[in-house]
């Protein structure tokens, strides 16, 4: 060997060296900066964890990362600690961003060629972890640019029902305290499902999902733009001291004056519609290919958001009624097995997003029809709901990887995709 390629060498593993130095400064910098009690936070940076394990790395692997998110916890958790949620957030911050050093680390010293595995994992889990903090901070400034929200057209919707729905789970789980931080961990965990559903399909492909990441974020870039068209806080931020004592009866809401109302801009303005919602039936829509177990995993998810996001009073039974036909909406145009001139994909496209901008246009409007009788809500809702979710389960996979693993059949239909 020449002098020449030696140094060569020598070069190449000291610039290595000093990214690998370079990359140990970014994740020491994140777990001293970064609010690991932020649920989007803390789950978005353990979703690199899900992603990790399902890249399938070896023990020594395994064993370093486990050992650096239990450094990284012991360092956060000497100063933060609030119940069992927070602390499963802060671990799985702390494991994620463990991942994220080992993945990166191992790409940058071995090369992509030979951690091809590493290579898939990585890409994917950096993009979600930007993505994920991108939205948590985005959200905070959502708040500042709408001093008012229109709350009380959510809830005054609700009430046509004949009761408030989020007021009465509300005082559901108040009466069952022990459910509390069940509820907690499977509402704030909505981006672990969605790291997960990633992690379940990634190895069917040697390349990054990049559908898949398109289709768990250009959804909540949409629904972003809609919160100013219908911002809404929730009931326990706009309605803070009745919350969930007590609420209008039914006889009294057309004498409701409606009208914008003013929110604290440190609460939230995410809805209309519910991305958690709209999230969870996108993971269900699309585990098909999966073991039964996973979709029955998807189901209860759906269930628990339902439950979740009225009982803690993040959202009314209105946002979740309009996160359906939304939902329709984004599963169509996202589908990537079928042409968008096909109309087995455009018709459900238009006929989800013509519901939805429906929806708010009745929770904008047409209050006075919606008290004539309780018939008429709750039809509405039966309808657009019916409509939604038996077309969506029709639709055609979003990416050939998500038909069950046949290869006859996945290179069938990835050709005719292709054409």
């Amino acid at each position: 060997m020449s002098a020449e390629v030696r140094s060569q060498k020598t070069l190449l593993r000291v610039l290595k060296l000093l990214a690998m130095v370079c990359l140990a400064t970014v994740v020491v910098f994140g777990a001293l900066h970064l609010d690991f009690q932020q649920p989007f936070i803390g789950y978005g940076l353990g979703g690199a964890f899900l992603l990790f394990l399902a890249a399938r790395p070896g023990e020594g692997l395994t064993i370093t990362v486990c050992g650096l998110g239990v450094l990284i916890a012991g360092t956060i958790l000497k100063a933060h600690y609030a119940g069992i949620p927070a602390l499963l957030v802060q671990l799985m911050g702390s494991l994620g961003l463990a991942s994220l050093l080992v993945l990166a680390g191992a790409v940058i010293w071995n090369g992509r060629d030979d951690e091809p595995a590493a290579y898939r994992a990585l890409l994917p889990a950096s993009v979600l972890t930007f993505l994920v903090l991108g939205a948590q901070y985005s959200l905070n400034m959502a708040s500042l640019l709408h001093a008012k929200t229109y709350d009380l057209y959510a809830y005054a919707f609700d009430g046509t029902l004949g009761f408030q729905p989020s007021f009465e789970l509300g005082r559901f789980l108040k009466q069952n305290a022990w459910l509390f931080p069940f509820v907690k961990i499977s509402y704030e965990g909505i981006v672990l499902a969605m790291a997960a559903i990633y992690a379940a399909f990634m190895n069917r492909r040697e390349k990054p999902l990049w559908e898949l990441i398109e289709f768990l974020f250009a959804p909540a870039m949409i629904g972003y733009l809609f919160f100013s068209v219908f911002p809404v806080s929730g009931p326990q931020y706009a309605f803070a001291v009745d919350f969930p004592k007590a609420y209008l009866p039914y006889h009294v809401l057309h004498r409701l004056a409606l009208e914008s109302i003013p929110v604290l801009p440190a609460f939230p303005r995410n809805g209309v519609p519910s991305l958690h919602l709209t999230w969870a039936l996108l993971i269900w829509l699309n585990t098909r290919g999966l073991s039964r177990w996973a979709r029955a995993a998807a189901g209860i998810l759906v269930l628990a958001t339902i439950l979740d996001t009225l009982a803690t009073g993040e959202h009314y039974l209105f946002d979740l009624a309009v996160s359906l036909p939304f939902t329709l909406w984004m599963q169509a145009c996202m589908v990537r097995t079928v042409s968008f001139r096909n109309k087995e994909r455009w018709l459900p496209a238009i006929t989800g997003c013509a519901m939805f901008l429906a929806w708010l246009a009745i929770g904008r409007f047409g209050f006075h029809w919606m008290v004539v009788s309780r018939l008429v809500p709750w039809t509405l809702i039966v309808m657009s709901s019916a409509i939604s979710l038996s077309w969506a389960v029709r639709l055609p996979a979003l990416i050939p990887e998500m038909y069950v693993p046949q290869p006859a059949k996945l290179r069938a239909v990835a050709a005719a995709a292709a054409r």
